[in-house]
């Protein structure tokens, strides 16, 4: 409905001035009552239109969702190698939905309880398409997650993915892990870099022994990625810039009790003590890589607070690498960015370090 009268506007809109010069003849008090009439039609089906369309916040409607997936060892993630034909018809409808077919995306994602909604996002003014599973009995189907496309795909010529494989909630033990406000890192880069989409995984990655979708091949969310990219699904291709947001615990990376050693700032101009901050293209060798522009990014950002490793192999942030992702393994050409952040990084207070942190990257990114 928006997009066939957004059409239709901008058709009329140019034809405003032909419309001017034929009524000119009718004498210049009619053609202006005649131009008014015309403009006031145009101006009431445009506010009918986007009325139409629900205002949300995009950030609150994703930290909803993901305040309502299942926590650490809470189960509810259904193995997709056991539900194949729905795993089928997600990625279809997302295809269809990413080349703006939305009737087309809606017949497959009904089949697996998914909806795709057009809202208005009111952190940005900007349309987007939300792909979300419905709960049955209060409990999601199969937990695979959710996918917002910025749209209409036509008008957006970013190539930027935002991905957040592990997103989890703040109930008790909903966030084993240590990746808590992960997905508001991931809106506000989204958000800054007017990235083409932002996929949220659906489960805890500790809720089953499969649900870490940054490490689980035959995810849905795996597969969604893929066809967001692979150049023969008519993805993005060599071209497509992906940034995964992560959070890990400095408790855990302290070299305490058999912990791997505190990362080292590395990169230029800070050079010196322990970093909040690790980025990584998932291998050993990021110079020259975009991951190595994005470091230098955020710690030009404020190199009094932020302090990146860079992360190469020699043993500095090397466990915080994600030389193990999937989601690295299937680039297609492109460019994976992979940042990680630690606790001090995500108060979001005055000024909010975590925003700080997602517009560095969107930046470098976009």
């Amino acid at each position: 409905m928006k997009i066939n009268i957004g059409r239709n506007l901008q058709r009329r809109f140019r034809s405003l001035v032909a419309i001017e010069g034929d009524l000119f003849l009718l004498g210049r008090w009619q053609s202006r009552i005649a131009l008014f009439s015309v403009l006031t039609c145009l101006i009431v089906i445009s506010s009918i239109a986007h009325a139409a369309i629900p205002v949300i916040d995009l950030k609150q409607a994703v930290d909803t969702f993901v305040q309502s997936i299942p926590g650490s060892g809470q189960g509810g993630y259904k193995d997709p190698t056991c539900d194949l034909i729905a795993r089928t018809r997600l990625v279809k409808g997302f295809q269809k939905a990413r080349n703006g077919q939305l009737l087309r995306a809606s017949k497959h994602l009904a089949l697996v309880n998914y909806t795709a909604r057009i809202y208005v996002d009111s952190g940005t003014e900007r349309e987007v398409v939300i792909l979300q599973e419905e709960k049955v009995n209060d409990t999601y189907p199969r937990a695979w997650g959710l996918y917002v496309i910025a749209w209409p795909p036509k008008q957006n010529l970013s190539n930027l993915v935002v991905e957040v494989p592990h997103a989890c909630p703040k109930a008790p033990k909903g966030c084993d892990g240590g990746d808590t406000d992960s997905h508001l890192v991931g809106v506000e880069a989204f958000r800054s870099a007017n990235a083409r989409y932002l996929f949220i995984n659906g489960a805890q990655r500790n809720a089953t022994s499969l649900s870490d979708v940054a490490h689980q091949p035959e995810s849905a969310f795996e597969k969604i990625h893929e066809a967001a990219l692979d150049p023969i699904q008519m993805g993005l291709g060599s071209n497509v810039k992906v940034y995964q947001a992560h959070r890990f615990f400095t408790g855990n990376h302290d070299g305490q009790n058999g912990d791997p050693p505190p990362p080292v700032d590395n990169v230029n101009p800070g050079m010196e003590g322990v970093a909040d901050v690790v980025v990584s293209n998932g291998t050993n060798t990021p110079t020259g890589t975009l991951a190595e522009t994005v470091a230098v990014a955020v710690e030009a950002k404020d190199s009094l607070f932020f302090f990146v490793c860079l992360a190469n192999g020699a043993g500095t942030c090397s466990d915080l690498a994600a030389t193990t992702n999937v989601q690295k393994d299937h680039m297609y050409g492109g460019s994976f960015v992979h940042v990680e952040a630690n606790e001090s990084v995500y108060v979001c207070d005055s000024p909010c370090r975590r925003d700080e942190l997602a517009q560095a990257v969107a930046n470098a990114m976009k």
